[in-house]
């Protein structure tokens, strides 16, 4: 598997915590939106996601859009 395949895999389980976050919020503390919940639906590689808040997620899933973006602008630039 390659590096871009593996950022896709990533940027998609992020989404995937970040819409079960968002459907789980309530008035719940940060402390209590932080921990890990018991999940067996969740990718073991990708537990780690759990752990991050709303806004956690969202800063990540930018960043790692932007890697995806940098990685294949760079692949398809020949070399010089």
């Amino acid at each position: 598997m390659d590096d871009a395949e593996l950022l896709r895999q990533e940027i998609r389980a992020a989404r995937e915590e970040l819409v079960r976050k968002r459907s789980q919020r309530t008035e719940e503390s940060t402390e209590a939106e932080t921990r890990l919940p018991l999940m067996p639906d969740r990718d073991d590689e990708f537990l780690r996601l759990a752990l991050m808040s709303v806004d956690e997620l969202e800063t990540h899933i930018e960043r790692l859009e932007r890697d995806l973006e940098d990685f294949e602008e760079g692949s398809r630039t020949p070399d010089e």
